[in-house]
């Protein structure tokens, strides 16, 4: 992978595990990483106080010697160790929809493959062998109808879904909690090579060479339910990790499944209880498919994506941005920019091309 001096200098600033808010502020007033680079090997960090506190200052100042950033970019080439900018084309869409998605993201793997359609599945890392069996089968079978599975590459549920998704037809996405780097979680290394050698991809907003501190996990959550139309939650108790990314996703607007498991289970409390506060039920992955109304739906081949008609950059905008779920006219209108004759117009080209379909309420999506 080759790298600009951009990518370096993105790379160096999220050592410092800026707020995404304020991290947002940052670059919208600089513009570039590259000039946040320049102003602190040139001590101009006055400016910069408004949006770092000190010690993140001083690691930024600490990380900005030559030396450790080629260390850092050296690490990054021997892994093939991307980054993306939440304003490049790769970057995934459904993110773009939340409160405080990832200014820049790492990745290994195929990133576009969280451009089609996504799920994710959570669960307790210590798993019933019913629920790690039932996890595989649902996992598989969505895998199979062109869903891209998306977890936390925990031991547990997360892997199940890894894995079941692997035996079917669609590649899956691990988001890390840790550096791209780090080989955390010990021991699941072997699932991470096969979620990149079937196509997939590993995901992560943390800096190269940090470790899984404990508030990385509820921060690697909103990310886990971002991604996707949905969570699937198999087991988990009240209290758990698993729960905290059902919060993020209701907090997002995104669906939310339970699955019932085994009544008195002290694993299934967590399913229970958000099933009782109006979760949707599922037992099968045909249930979750007729739910969100992808069952009739068939994902188009590669052949039938390359025969697709040609569009102009306007059309793939919004095809662009009905990729990530349904949208309403005026969504669509706040996410392209575009102005509403010309937005009027293009929906129609992509309406008689058949790559999008009108839904009730002056709605859309992709086909």
């Amino acid at each position: 992978m080759r790298y600009s001096r951009e990518d370096g200098c993105r790379a160096w600033l999220t050592c410092a595990e800026i707020n995404p808010v304020r991290l947002r502020g940052l670059l919208n007033e600089w513009e570039t990483a590259e000039a946040v680079y320049d102003d602190v090997v040139h001590g101009k960090t006055d400016s910069l106080r408004a949006y770092c506190t000190e010690r993140q200052l001083r690691i930024l100042l600490s990380r900005s010697d030559p030396h450790e950033m080629h260390e850092m970019m050296r690490t990054m080439q021997r892994l093939d160790i991307g980054i993306l900018s939440i304003d490049d084309a790769d970057y995934p869409i459904a993110l773009h929809d939340i409160s405080d998605p990832p200014l820049l993201l790492f990745y290994r793997g195929d990133p576009t493959v969280l451009q089609e359609r996504c799920l994710t599945i959570v669960g307790s890392r210590r798993a019933s062998p019913e629920a790690i069996h039932i996890t595989e089968t649902v996992a598989k079978d969505l895998s199979d109808s062109g869903v891209t599975i998306v977890s936390g590459l925990a031991f547990g549920i997360d892997s199940a879904a890894h894995t079941g998704c692997i035996e079917g037809k669609s590649p899956t996405v691990a988001v890390c909690a840790a550096g791209l780097d780090s080989e955390y979680p010990v021991g699941n290394q072997a699932l991470a090579r096969r979620i990149l050698s079937d196509g997939g991809a590993l995901i992560s907003e943390f800096p190269i060479g940090s470790t899984a501190a404990k508030w990385h996990f509820p921060v690697r959550n909103r990310v886990l339910s971002g991604l996707s139309r949905g969570v699937l939650l198999m087991e988990a108790r009240i209290r758990s990790g698993s729960m905290t990314t059902v919060q993020h996703a209701l907090d997002q607007g995104r669906e939310v499944f339970a699955h019932p498991g085994v009544v008195g289970s002290k694993w299934s409390e967590g399913t229970h209880q958000i099933l009782r506060e109006g979760a949707r039920y599922f037992t099968t992955a045909k249930d979750v498919l007729e739910d969100l109304g992808w069952d009739e739906e068939t994902p188009p081949t590669q052949e039938q994506k390359s025969s697709l008609p040609a569009l102009n950059p306007t059309q793939m905008l919004v095809l662009t941005a009905l990729k990530g779920g349904e949208r309403s006219f005026d969504q669509l209108a706040a996410q392209t920019g575009l102005a509403v004759p010309e937005l009027t117009s293009t929906i129609t080209i992509l309406q008689l091309f058949g790559l999008i379909r009108a839904l009730p309420g002056k709605c859309y999506c992709a086909v």
